[in-house]
């Protein structure tokens, strides 16, 4: 009893902290009780959020899985790490499990998205990398308690686990927390399900299929989000019990422990015109996540000030005294973890591309397979056989009819365009303070239009305020100039990676 009391009493370095990174797909930063709305029932991060530091305003550079969770894990931006849409592989090698397992942490993940994984390069770094492809939440937390019991407790252990519940079709389980009636809603998740309705219909809104049942939708999101939060708070009492009572001495001797729980992204529901979707604008619906940063040391709080999912990475490295790789376009959180003031930062994004060729308020829409340049009336497609077709897209949104004889001159107007934008080129890109966002748009004959937003008053992001407020636009035209992202080019993609993103609704 004296030898551990005098160990206890040493000045030994406290042990390596342990981590376990939380991120919830298709999560917005609104429908969650600590954020105030009023229809949550997220009782294990809402007592999370009591224990953390809060950043209310943080984003994601890129609204899609594989370039913002690459973000999280790489401190680069999309076009940094080579992720810039779903499905992509990351180029980059260091990563925050390759750099602490470098520096002796055990290393563990679990994901339940086909395109966070493996084949996406997800898995660099890490000792064990469980993929469960849609499973559900609780599933994944008896995934990842199960892998955490297997480590050694004497070691320090960095843990990744991602949920995804609530990415569309909205389907909570039947023993979940929260069971809305919502008809309507379930009934054209079922379309969905028999194929009776094709997701760019729902996507696009067409006859009313998606707005009228907004409400029925809206339910069903958040008693996804209910279940995942139960399997949150599961999870969050099996890790603190495995991780204390099989590494007792070091809980002791006061072994830093770390939480951070965020999102990919969030998702459009209505916004933008866009149901129940995210990806293809900047809409603060899909562009801000939650992030809960908790910790020894941490003073917890509200921060209001923008921050990043690219910040994440180099703030750990930090708190575990490891040293970061070059290049990291993210920032150390350090001084605001403990409620200290930050330096001004300005948060810059882009849109994946419009994967489906129906979208049709975007320039380009669709993919290698089927590429549509769109005009106010007319789409010029062409297919993976090279076959090129005009559509009246305003009478014939399902691309039926060719109208390339009849109209050569509208031909001409929309080639002249499909060489300036590619498929998947055409995307819209912002840069964002906590009170004003700048936005631009591609337009048909090349370039962006541009328009600032006032989120405090127009969260909605609907008026214009360029011209009251000309010294912002140039602060982050610069901002936008410094990050600097060049026009990606079209992958062509096998049949593999085609099938995964159909079945998360992305192509069809």
């Amino acid at each position: 009893m004296l030898l551990l009391a005098t160990w206890l009493g040493c000045s030994c370095q406290p042990p390596p902290p342990e981590i376990l990174i939380v991120t919830v797909d298709t999560l917005r930063a609104d429908r969650l009780g600590f954020a105030g709305h009023d229809g949550a029932h997220t009782p294990a991060l809402d007592a999370l959020s009591s224990r953390s530091r809060w950043f209310s305003q943080a984003t994601t550079p890129l609204p899609r899985t594989t370039p913002a969770l690459a973000s999280l894990h790489t401190g680069r931006w999309p076009h940094h790490h080579g992720a810039r849409e779903v499905g992509d592989r990351v180029e980059i090698t260091e990563t925050l499990a390759s750099t602490l397992a470098a520096a002796g942490w055990q290393t563990a993940a679990v994901s339940a998205m086909a395109v966070a994984g493996p084949e996406q390069g997800m898995d660099q770094g890490f000792d064990s990398f469980h993929l469960d492809h849609d499973a559900r939440a609780a599933t994944i937390t008896e995934a990842a308690l199960s892998i955490a019991a297997a480590t050694d407790p004497t070691k320090p252990l960095l843990m990744w686990v991602h949920y995804a519940d609530p990415h569309f079709p909205y389907q909570p389980p039947a023993d979940g927390p929260l069971q809305p009636s919502a008809p309507g809603c379930r009934a054209l998740v079922r379309r969905v399900a028999r194929k009776q309705l094709r997701r760019v219909e729902i996507y696009a809104d067409r006859g009313g299929v998606a707005s009228s049942v907004l409400g029925g939708c809206r339910a069903l999101y958040d008693a996804e989000i209910a279940a995942v939060d139960a399997a949150i708070g599961d999870l969050l009492e099996g890790w603190h019990t495995l991780r204390r009572s099989e590494g007792w001495l070091d809980r002791l001797r006061g072994s830093p422990s770390w939480i951070v729980f965020s999102a990919d992204h969030g998702e459009n529901q209505g916004e933008a015109g866009l149901f129940y979707e995210h990806g293809p604008d900047v809409n603060d619906a899909s562009l801000r996540i939650p992030l809960l940063i908790e910790g020894t040391g941490v003073e917890p709080g509200r921060d209001d000030g923008v921050v990043r999912l690219e910040d994440v990475l180099p703030t750990l490295l930090s708190l575990a005294h490891v040293p970061a790789p070059d290049g990291l376009d993210g920032l150390d959180l350090g001084p605001r973890l403990q409620g200290l003031p930050g330096e001004p930062r300005i948060a810059v994004a882009e849109s994946g591309s419009a994967l489906h060729a129906g979208l049709f308020d975007h320039v380009v829409s669709g993919g290698s397979r089927l590429s549509c340049v769109n005009g106010a009336r007319y789409s010029l497609c062409r297919g993976a056989g090279g076959r090129q077709t005009l559509h009246d897209h305003s009478v014939d949104p399902d691309l039926r009819e060719d109208l390339a004889a009849e109209l050569p001159e509208v031909v001409a107007t929309l080639e002249a365009a499909a060489a300036i934008w590619p498929p998947e080129s055409a995307r819209q890109r912002a840069a964002r303070t906590e009170r004003f966002k700048l936005v631009g748009t591609p337009q048909l004959q090349g370039g962006y239009s541009w328009a600032l937003y006032d989120l405090a008053a127009d969260p909605s992001e609907s008026v214009d305020v360029s011209s009251d407020h000309p010294e912002v636009v140039a602060q982050l035209h610069e901002a936008l100039a410094a990050w600097d992202a060049p026009t990606p080019e079209a992958l062509e993609r096998d049949e593999d990676e085609l099938q995964a993103l159909r079945a998360l609704g992305y192509v069809e």
